[in-house]
């Protein structure tokens, strides 16, 4: 059992889901729950996903507080598919409660029935106060159902 919970209480917080698809284009997803009191949020999750022709990009936004936990950030990754095999992936995550950045990553790659090859280029900030950012380009090949074999790092 956590240290704080709300069994015992009377009545729990307010929960709920809003999911909206108005076309093919475009998504919208809204999660929550409020203090039984309508007096806070403690947990906020919004997502959406835009998509045209060969084109889709998708955010997401997360906050929790209170019981819930402690975690606040912003995302986004959008990707650009060329053809059937050929695509091109950027994402990136920003920390609220600290305002960094927590990484950027581009990828390349090339997928056929059975191989998946990829360049990647990867910037991470922080993972913890231990670790230095770091910043690496990589070759990697998947065979699938097997797995997946990475290059050194090419910087």
């Amino acid at each position: 059992m956590p240290t704080k919970s709300t069994i015992g209480n009377k009545s729990s917080d307010i929960v709920g889901n809003v999911y909206l698809k108005p076309n093919k284009f475009f998504n919208f997803e809204y999660n929550f729950s409020f203090d039984k009191g309508l007096n806070r949020s403690n947990y906020d999750s919004i997502k959406t996903e835009f998509n045209v022709n060969n084109f889709v990009t998708t955010f997401e936004y997360l906050e929790e507080n209170n019981l819930i936990g402690n975690e606040s950030y912003i995302s986004n990754k959008t990707s650009y598919n060329f053809d059937e095999r050929k695509s091109i992936n950027f994402s990136t995550r920003k920390n609220k409660k600290t305002d960094l950045t927590e990484f950027y990553n581009l990828i390349y790659q090339y997928q056929n029935d059975c191989l998946v090859a990829a360049i990647e280029y990867s910037k991470n900030y922080y993972a913890d106060s231990d670790l230095k950012p770091s910043e690496n380009i990589f070759f990697s090949i998947t065979l699938k159902p097997f797995g997946t074999t990475t290059g050194p790092n090419l910087k």
